[in-house]
């Protein structure tokens, strides 16, 4: 009774170890929604799994298991939480592959005691346990790690694939494991050799990702010295200014002469040049703050080249509760992301709308805009497979975090909208 008691504890908490970890893996959130239909999936696939042990026998069972648990809990991810197949059919495989941390615990208890309770005793707490700590300090890095493009993917996710297919074969379909045959054995050797090439493959792609990230920080640097430079000489427009009205008064006078000397061809090209004098200290002010004003004033005159209306609506402080760099890096990147987005539009189309406003000693950026090609978001992150597109979404949520805030990216309506709290 205990035995039997203890193997269906066995057979319940594997199988909620594979579903849970499975879509944990992929980042699903791990709030009370979300595990009630978990839960719900794992019920009715449970219940599935009696009614055809009982039609079956369990032999038989265990070689159509994949239809019965591995299918459902696949298209839950890709039609439920709109997954991609090859993520979702990794992290499955993945799961799979640490329910052998548990198996071999209790092999192994079980060749020390003999006793079948004891090594499913072991296999229940090693599955919580390890389930526990996957989830605890695993889980984050899975998910930005399956965010990849599909590329990358077939090569992290070839160690799972190649161990499922192999488990399936040599022990469920068959028992060419237990046959002695040395060649079966020995592939297990084969397939982490060729994994951990893999891996020197991803971990230098990585490395060149890190490289180019680098280098696009260094390019933001220089970005805030030309704002800094554009700064100063928005101090020189302002002295300029100051010189020219103090000098209205002497203008004033050279005019009157000239009328009244009845030589207005020269009064007006006097006018003229006084006038192209003042234009050029005309700067728009966007806000109090100096940089941000620059950010919003080079970005504006880009617009126009590119022939992009925008709207803004800025109500900001003087001093920012943040760093003033950091935000002026993440309002970059979102204003460029948008200019690159709208190009790609009829001018009839393009369009961007920027407010941004302070509240309770914080900062409010929403940007919106139309976009030719509906982006394709993981985990609320908007992901591409364009070369040398994406660093700068990777650089906004870098430096929102830094600054410990939240980042929101959405289709409203056929546009793109990004909203940023700091």
């Amino acid at each position: 009774m205990i035995l039997r008691i203890l193997t269906y504890t066995h057979n319940i908490t594997t199988m909620l170890f594979g579903i849970f970890l499975s879509a944990f893996f992929l980042g699903v959130k791990k709030d009370k929604t979300n595990v009630g239909k978990l839960l719900l999936l794992a019920v009715i696939s449970g219940g599935l799994y009696m009614v055809c042990v009982s039609v079956l026998g369990p032999e038989m069972v265990d070689q159509i298991y994949p239809l019965i648990v591995h299918v459902p809990l696949l298209l839950m991810l890709v039609l439920y939480y709109k997954f991609r197949i090859l993520p979702s059919l990794i992290s499955i495989f993945t799961a799979y592959l640490c329910c052998q941390c548990s198996n071999w615990m209790g092999l192994f208890v079980l060749s020390v005691t003999g006793k079948e309770w004891c090594y499913y005793t072991c296999r229940i707490v090693v599955t919580l346990v390890v389930f526990w700590v996957l989830c605890r300090y695993v889980c984050q890095t899975t998910a930005m790690l399956f965010a990849k493009t599909n590329r990358e993917l077939l090569l992290i996710g070839s160690l799972p694939l190649i161990y499922y297919i192999f488990d399936y074969a040599t022990t469920k379909f068959s028992s060419l494991l237990y046959t002695g045959n040395r060649a079966v054995p020995e592939f297990l050797g084969f397939a982490i050799c060729l994994s951990y090439l893999i891996f020197l493959l991803v971990y230098f792609r990585e490395y060149e990702m890190k490289s180019k990230a680098e280098q696009y920080n260094e390019l933001i640097r220089m970005q805030m010295n030309s704002f800094q430079a554009e700064m100063d000489n928005t101090r020189k427009s302002e002295k300029k200014m100051s010189i020219l009205r103090h000098d209205t008064r002497h203008h004033m006078a050279v005019l009157r002469t000239l009328i009244q000397q009845g030589d207005c061809g020269k009064a007006l090209e006097y006018l003229n040049e006084v006038s192209q004098t003042y234009d050029d200290t005309v700067i728009k002010a966007y806000c109090r703050n100096e940089m941000v004003n620059s950010v919003l004033s080079t970005y504006n005159t880009r617009f126009e080249e590119q022939k992009i209306p925008w709207d803004t609506q800025v109500t900001i402080g003087e001093k920012l509760p943040c760093s003033e760099m950091m935000f002026c890096a993440i309002l970059s990147n979102v204003l460029e992301n948008a200019m690159h987005a709208v190009q790609e539009l009829p001018e009839s189309r393009r369009r961007i709308e920027l407010s941004l406003s302070e509240k309770a000693a914080h900062l409010l950026l929403m940007v919106k805009n139309p976009v030719q090609i509906m982006p394709v978001f993981t985990d609320g992150i908007p992901v591409t497979e364009r070369s040398g597109h994406g660093l700068g979404v990777r650089s906004i949520v870098y430096y929102v975090e830094k600054l410990n805030g939240q980042y929101q990216f959405r289709m409203e309506d056929e546009e793109f909208v990004v909203r940023l709290i700091f």
